[in-house]
């Protein structure tokens, strides 16, 4: 099994979509927090043998990242590395332009 190594990146989108969840969206403290748990169990998933295809994103697959969808609504971009997987971005679906 491999290391997943999520970015500062990521990390703090992640923060973000859970205030947004929270405070914008109104949802329970409980309920955002679910959510995010699920997306740290995802990339946690990263770390097993499946290898998911180069980026269809330009932006991304320039840089030679794969990408990783969860639930429909968001795409992470990682990159494979001797040591394990990086995550480096993550994006919500309907902003990414082909």
């Amino acid at each position: 099994m491999r290391d997943v190594i999520v970015s500062d990146t990521v990390v703090n989108k992640i923060s973000e979509l859970r205030d947004y969840l929270a405070i914008e969206l109104k949802m329970s403290e409980n309920a955002a927090m679910s959510r995010v748990d699920r997306i740290g169990d995802f990339l946690k998933s990263l770390a097993n043998l499946v290898e998911y295809p180069l980026c269809r994103f330009k932006k991304w697959r320039s840089l030679g990242y794969r990408c990783a969808v969860f639930e429909k609504d968001w795409i992470f971009a990682y990159e494979l590395v001797k040591e394990g997987v990086i995550v480096q971005d993550m994006s919500n679906t309907a902003l990414l332009a082909e």
